[in-house]
């Protein structure tokens, strides 16, 4: 069964500060460097499990983006890259959806490494020495486990390919004080539908 895809549609509010709530959204840098193996995470001797893709304002229905133009100062973008380790991918999601937090750039990365110290990673995950299939149920119980205070409804695990998916994300719902929420209808289309996903190890 093929995955499910989601952030379909846009919200027409642009307002700097007008959301309803926070998706944190981490990325499983394995699997994204098999399909982009130049990119900045990948080509480095560091070997990079889950790594912050963003942290986006979302709404109810549809979310806000690119609210502003401004820019992101060096010594932020720098002090990211150990969460968030290329700086094509600070500079853009600071464009894409921390230009509508309502926040400094300063503010909304302090506010990326506070949400993301929340998220505990399940014990050994990824520390195979080859591609392990689970299940996307399965994933899911693991980081459940591992974050007692998360509910089934506040955590979608998307994955992406055909034939056998691969891990992509792990997503988060936060409200915006950064306790867990169930998250909207949308963001729970995105979950992956496959029976199994392929987790590639970490390098």
């Amino acid at each position: 069964m093929a995955p499910a895809h989601a952030r379909h549609h846009y919200d027409a509010d642009r307002t700097p500060g007008h959301f309803d709530y926070y998706l944190l959204t981490l990325s499983w840098s394995p699997a994204f460097c098999l399909e982009s193996p130049t990119s900045g995470e990948c080509s480095g001797s560091r070997a990079y499990g889950f790594i912050v893709h963003g942290l986006w304002p979302q709404n109810e229905h549809g979310w806000p983006e690119r609210c502003d133009s401004s820019r992101v100062p060096e010594d932020v973008a720098t002090g990211m890259l150990d969460l968030m380790p290329a700086r094509g991918l600070i500079y853009h999601e600071w464009s894409a959806h921390g230009t509508c937090s309502g926040l400094t750039p300063a503010e909304y990365f302090h506010l990326i490494r506070t949400a993301r110290a929340t998220i505990n990673v399940p014990s050994g995950f990824g520390r195979s020495a080859s591609t392990v299939e689970q299940r996307p149920a399965a994933l899911t119980a693991a980081f459940l486990q591992a974050n007692p205070r998360l509910s089934p409804d506040s955590l979608v695990v998307s994955c992406s390919g055909a034939d056998v998916p691969r891990l992509r994300e792990v997503r988060v719902c936060l409200n915006r004080d950064l306790t867990p929420r169930q998250c909207s209808a949308d963001v729970l289309r995105g979950a992956c539908r496959s029976d199994v996903l392929l987790v590639p190890p970490i390098r």
